[in-house]
């Protein structure tokens, strides 16, 4: 049997940290999620929709988990109704 690692739940990150996981799972997960995108696209807060809706849909389920790192965790606010914007 194999050991293979799960990501788990961590406590919510702050923006600059959010920030920065958001670009590095961009990176890590271009070629498989990614690829309409240019490589070097420096993801912002406008942009992490995006790349939660790309690991959900296309990063296996690894992707899936490690996307609920970059959601807000929002109150009164239904986050799922919000246009997810493209890049161009």
């Amino acid at each position: 049997m194999s050991a293979t690692t799960t990501p788990t739940a961590v406590a919510p990150l702050n923006r600059e940290e959010r920030l920065e996981r958001a670009n590095q799972l961009y990176r890590e997960y271009h070629t498989r999620c990614f690829w309409h995108c240019p490589r070097e696209l420096l993801i912002t807060e406008d942009l992490i929709p995006l790349v939660v809706k790309g690991l959900r849909t296309h990063g296996g389920r690894r992707g899936f988990i490690l996307s609920v790192q970059l959601q807000q965790r929002r109150t009164g606010s239904r986050a799922s109704e919000r246009e997810t914007p493209g890049c161009l």
